[in-house]
């Protein structure tokens, strides 16, 4: 039996989380520092969402064979290495490059982290843990975002990153005296049968391959099956979630460069995202509390309407004005779809996906459910930076939303077999 032991140890993502979660947005504010546009943008967002297919498959085996602290220490290490070397990164695809790097290593900690928890108590403390994991995770992120907000005053971004890369690489030295050594190995497989802990994992990294899907695995998308129920359920879901992260793809990719083309500085940008973080961790608190009293597939319909809309209503406004419109905008409508929206969603569509990988063959499942998100994140992103440059950025915004709408639907039609 695992005894309960010390998790002091958790405490480690939150300037871990500190230093990875602003990233993104000045990635994105240094690309167009250096004269950039949004297609240069989509670039660098695509690679890094494309190095998340191979990545979790790679670091995902490996965290059945390697000490789970070591792959930990690796995983920092390799985040801080690049994020200090920033300053030198002279090129937008050099900066592009590196971020792909970033991301690649970033994602070797998400399983090890997991599994850590689940070696640290019993499992009647596995609900509460991981709860707190996230809470911590969620609380680094913003404490990152509200620190580059300042930071970026008085830095230039590239000196804000290497903070991060040595924010990281103490992380690393405390990590390697508090991080405890497992003494019981977990398969990936055990986290797919405790609620809590599949729902922190896909949430840190929606992606968990047991193993590689192939082609036969895609067959339930066939045109036949998706108009014929009951049977429709499980595409009809998959399909809706795929639209979802399309959606995400093509919003999420530009949005912070939205917000500086359209006159806000850098440090109004990072407040808008933060700003968002905050009703992110509200909305998590809340969709717990939710998805006790009603129906999954409702809330999802719910939560994909207010996304959509205030996605749309971004549009319009990205569309029309410049400088205060665009930070009000983004303060009151950013945060309802990224925050609240956003929280809904994700907690009770992946509930959804919690019950059939649950009942049913659990690694293709899961494996057909990491390949459509890794390749929807692509798609959208990279779709993002062409309707941005060639027709505008509130045209983005606007498809990202109808997009969003069209897959409320599917969630409305959706009936279980």
């Amino acid at each position: 039996m695992i005894k309960y032991k010390d998790t002091r140890w958790m405490y480690l993502v939150i300037p871990y989380n500190a230093s990875i979660g602003p990233l993104s947005t000045l990635v994105t504010l240094q690309i167009l520092s250096l004269g950039g546009n949004a297609i240069d943008v989509a670039y660098a967002i695509s690679l890094s969402n494309a190095v998340l297919i191979p990545a979790s498959i790679i670091w995902g085996f490996l965290a059945d064979k390697m000490d789970r602290k070591k792959q930990i220490l690796l995983s920092l290490a390799g985040v801080s290495i690049p994020l200090i070397v920033m300053p030198f990164m002279k090129s937008i695809s050099l900066i592009t490059l590196n971020y792909a790097l970033i991301t690649f290593m970033s994602t070797a900690s998400t399983t090890p982290f997991n599994l850590l928890i689940m070696e640290s108590a019993e499992k009647k403390h596995w609900g509460s843990l991981f709860s707190r994991f996230s809470l911590f995770s969620s609380i680094g992120v913003l404490l990152g975002l509200v620190v580059s907000t300042f930071l970026v005053i008085l830095l230039r971004i590239d000196q804000i990153e290497e903070i991060l890369g040595f924010s990281v690489l103490a992380t690393l030295i405390a990590s390697v005296k508090i991080l405890p050594k497992p003494i019981i190995t977990f398969e990936r497989a055990a986290i797919i049968h405790n609620k809590e802990s599949f729902l922190t994992r896909m949430r840190h990294l929606p992606m968990m391959f047991l193993h590689l899907p192939n082609i036969h695995h895609f067959k339930m998308f066939s045109v036949s099956r998706l108009f014929r129920k009951p049977i429709n359920y499980i595409p009809l879901l998959y399909l809706g979630i795929v639209l979802f992260y399309i959606s995400s793809g093509i919003f999420n990719t530009v949005y912070p460069a939205g917000l500086y083309v359209k006159g806000l500085n850098k440090s109004e940008v990072l407040a808008v995202i933060s700003v968002g973080m905050i009703f992110q961790i509200l909305g998590f608190r809340i969709s717990s509390t939710l998805l006790e009293n009603k129906d999954e597939k409702g809330l999802a319909y719910i939560s994909l309407i207010l996304r959509g809309v205030s996605y749309v209503l971004l549009g319009i406004f990205a569309q029309l004005f410049l400088g205060i419109p665009i930070l009000i905008s983004g303060l009151i409508f950013y945060p309802l779809a990224a925050g609240i929206a956003y929280a809904v969603f994700y907690s009770s569509s992946t509930t959804l996906i919690f019950k059939i990988v649950g009942e049913r063959r659990q690694g293709t499942g899961l494996g057909v459910y990491s390949t459509v998100v890794g390749i929807s994140l692509f798609v959208g992103s990279l779709l993002s930076g062409y309707i941005t440059h060639y027709i505008s950025y509130g045209i983005d915004f606007i498809v990202a939303g109808i997009i969003l709408l069209i897959a409320s639907w599917i969630f409305r039609y959706l009936e279980e077999g």
